[in-house]
């Protein structure tokens, strides 16, 4: 395989772990947690896979490319929470690539096939890691001496969605024909994954830097990319909830106009309600009324508000972002395209699970989007 196009199959991974990282992100910040920095780790699920996939180099270029996009989604570039973040992330990453590689030293070196640890014990190695990161920060930057009380839940914590989502691992890696071709184990590589589509090549400028064209609709979707990167530091720093919700439905009418009424407003309506519900378990602040036993509050309102509100606001920021005529100078402005249009695939086709197969329905969709995006 010529290095041109291998260099670029390679970015093209980076681009949709990258993307797959946004997503996951997205969907945990929109579970409730009893702290801000407690997480389940949904979002190290593409860290995970990618240790079979790509080099050293990349899978820390990943976390960092991790770490940042979920501060974006949370909004906590400058808190306390990126730290934790920062810390435990890198600290989790680190754990991962060496329990992998030192399992898989014996098979690098004498091809010798070793198993004793799957994805399930490297899952594991990571959390722990993660929690003592954690644990660290919490002792000198929150809690101080008071942080031996949260300790055992976070590692309790740790413990259980690291069993839990490594042992998802070892049943997605082993059945699954997209992550199969990632690795380069699939015969039908270049066909489904790895074809040079055009749905992704409008993002890339190649080899040379050439610029493209500037048309007028070339010109008007990078104004509109500026503006909505613009509005993103925007948005994430908004505290008033009623001018949170005002920019929701400027984007909402904006998507509405550009794609002449072919938004799908049912899975933001989905959004709102659940995570807003949620939100409402746990009554704080005033009591606004009470159904039966439950006592709905104001506080625990505005916050599923918020939460809700951010993750639709994201997706209908970003899918005014993307756009099919959009061109970016430069190999960053390139990749930074690809991730929000691989995202932008990610949340607005729904994936229909078989309660017999999940992995299956999840590898459906994974192949169909990398094969040239979602009908």
């Amino acid at each position: 395989m010529p290095s041109k196009i291998k260099k670029n199959q390679d970015t093209r991974l980076l681009t949709f772990f990258a993307s797959l990282c946004l997503y996951l992100s997205a969907i945990e910040y929109a579970i409730p947690k009893p702290l801000p920095f407690l997480r389940l780790g949904l979002a190290n699920l593409p860290i995970l896979l990618g240790l079979e996939v790509f080099p050293i180099a990349t899978v820390l270029l990943l976390t960092l490319l991790k770490i940042l996009l979920q501060a974006f989604i949370s909004g906590t570039f400058f808190s306390y929470v990126f730290v934790f973040s920062l810390a435990g992330t890198l600290a989790s990453s680190l754990a991962m690539l060496f329990v992998y590689k030192i399992c898989t030293l014996p098979a690098r070196r004498y091809g010798k096939a070793f198993g004793i640890v799957s994805f399930a014990g490297i899952s594991v190695a990571g959390a722990f890691a993660n929690n003592l990161a954690q644990i660290a920060c919490a002792r000198y930057l929150l809690f101080g001496e008071n942080t031996k009380y949260i300790a055992p839940l976070l590692l309790a914590f740790g413990l259980v969605t690291g069993i839990l989502l490594g042992l998802f691992c070892n049943a997605f890696a082993s059945n699954s024909e997209w992550y199969k071709t990632c690795c380069g184990k699939s015969v039908f590589a270049e066909e489904k994954f790895l074809v040079e589509g055009e749905n992704f090549n409008r993002f890339s400028t190649g080899a040379s830097g050439e610029k493209a064209s500037c048309g007028k609709k070339e010109a008007f979707a990078l104004v509109k990319f500026a503006f909505c990167m613009l509005s993103f530091v925007f948005f994430v720093q908004i505290k008033n909830l009623c001018l949170l919700w005002s920019c929701i439905l400027f984007f909402l009418l904006l998507d509405e106009f550009l794609k002449k009424g072919r938004v799908k407003l049912l899975p933001s309506f989905v959004i709102i309600l659940s995570v807003t519900i949620f939100s409402l378990i746990t009554p704080i602040g005033k009591v606004l009324f009470t159904i039966g036993s439950w006592k709905i509050t104001l506080t625990s309102l505005q916050m599923g508000l918020k939460k809700s509100g951010f993750l639709v606001g994201m997706v209908f920021i970003s899918q005014c972002a993307v756009d099919k005529n959009l061109r970016l100078p430069g190999k960053a402005g390139s990749f930074v395209a690809g991730v929000f249009w691989y995202f932008d695939l990610l949340v607005s086709e729904k994936i229909k699970f078989s309660r017999k197969n999940v992995v299956k329905s999840i590898d459906e969709r994974l192949l169909k989007i990398c094969s040239g995006g979602a009908e």
